[in-house]
C-alpha cells in the first residue's frame, strides 16, 4: 500500500514537473523568437514609447529626418500639383542675426515638384521659412506650369552658423533662388545663370517676387528680397509695358525710386544679378532670433 502511494506521489511530481518546464520552454520561446507574449508585448511597446518620448519622435515612431522636413500638410490642387499649407509652427528656431547667428531644431527643405535643391546640406532653415519658401514656388508654377525647373541654393547649415561664399544665411532666414528664363540655360540649375533682356522670363520671375512679397503680413514673412539694381529695371521696364501700375511696383522695386533709395520690398546687392535672396522676418515666438 506505501508502494503504492509512494508510486502515485512521484508520478503527480513528475507531471507537475514536465508541465512547468512546457511552460517555461513556451516562455523562452516567447522572449527570443521575435513574437512576444501579449504581456511581454505590452512592456515591449511601453518602453519603446517611452523610448520615442525621450529622443523626440512622433506618435509613429517618425524618423528624426522626416520629423525635420515634416513643415506642411500637402493637398493636392485642381490640376494635380502638390500645394503646401500652414500647419502648427515650430518655435524658438532662428537664434540671433542672418550674419551672426545659429539654427535650432532645424527643418530641411524637402525635394519638391519643379524645383532643385542644388546642395541639400545646406537646404535647412526655420519651419516658418520653409513653409512659405514651398508656398511660393508652388503658386508661382501654379500660374506657369510650362516653366523649366528651377534651381533652389543656399539657405542655411543644419546647425546655422558661418558658410562658405556668405556673410549671412546663418540663422535659417535667407534662402537663395534663381530667376527663370524664356528658356532653361545651359548649365542650370547647377549654376544660376546672368539675367538678361534677351534671357530673362519676366513674367515668372515677377510672379514668383510677388509671391514672397504676398507672404510680408504672416508671421516670420518675408523682410526683404536682394536684386541686382539693373535686373530690377529688366523686370520695372516689362511689368509697365503689360499694364502694371506704378504704384504696384513702387511697393515692390527699390528701382522705381533710384538707386539707393531705401524704398521697395526688392534692393539692390552686389553680385546678384542671376538669382534673388530672399530674407524672412523673425517668428514672433522666436524671442532669440534678432
Amino acid at each position: 500500500m506505501r508502494l503504492l502511494v509512494g508510486f502515485v506521489v512521484a508520478s503527480g511530481l513528475l507531471a507537475s514537473s514536465a508541465v512547468q518546464g512546457q511552460a517555461k520552454t513556451k516562455s523562452d520561446d516567447a522572449k527570443h523568437d521575435g513574437k512576444p507574449t501579449k504581456h511581454h508585448k505590452s512592456e515591449t511597446e511601453a518602453k519603446s514609447k517611452s523610448d520615442d518620448a525621450r529622443h523626440g519622435k512622433t506618435a509613429k515612431s517618425e524618423s528624426p529626418a522626416k520629423a525635420k522636413t515634416r513643415a506642411a500638410r500637402i493637398t493636392t490642387s485642381a490640376r494635380g500639383r502638390e500645394h503646401i499649407e500652414p500647419r502648427e509652427v515650430a518655435h524658438g528656431q532662428s537664434v540671433g542675426e542672418p550674419w551672426a547667428g545659429r539654427l535650432q531644431h532645424p527643418t530641411q527643405l524637402p525635394p519638391g515638384d519643379g524645383y532643385v535643391i542644388r546642395r541639400p546640406a545646406r537646404a535647412f532653415g526655420t519651419e516658418t521659412t520653409v513653409e512659405l519658401v514651398e508656398r511660393a514656388i508652388g503658386e508661382t508654377l501654379e500660374a506657369f506650369p510650362d516653366e523649366h525647373v528651377l534651381a533652389i541654393g543656399d539657405m542655411s547649415a543644419e546647425t546655422g552658423g558661418a558658410i562658405s561664399q556668405h556673410r549671412s544665411h546663418q540663422s535659417g532666414r535667407d534662402v537663395d533662388i534663381g530667376l527663370f528664363y524664356n528658356e532653361q540655360p545651359e548649365g542650370y540649375p547647377e549654376n544660376f545663370v546672368h539675367a538678361t533682356e534677351d534671357n530673362l522670363d519676366c513674367g515668372a520671375t515677377l510672379k514668383l517676387i510677388e509671391s514672397f512679397r504676398a507672404t510680408e503680413d504672416d508671421d516670420g514673412g518675408v523682410q526683404m528680397i536682394f536684386l541686382d539694381y539693373d535686373v530690377q529695371g529688366i523686370l520695372y521696364n516689362w511689368a509697365i509695358e503689360h499694364g502694371y501700375s506704378e504704384d504696384r511696383l513702387g511697393k515692390i522695386f527699390q528701382y522705381a525710386h533710384g538707386r539707393g533709395a531705401s524704398e521697395g520690398l526688392v534692393r539692390h546687392w552686389p553680385a546678384h544679378d542671376n538669382h534673388i535672396h530672399v530674407r524672412f522676418k523673425c517668428p514672433d515666438a522666436d524671442t532669440a532670433c534678432r
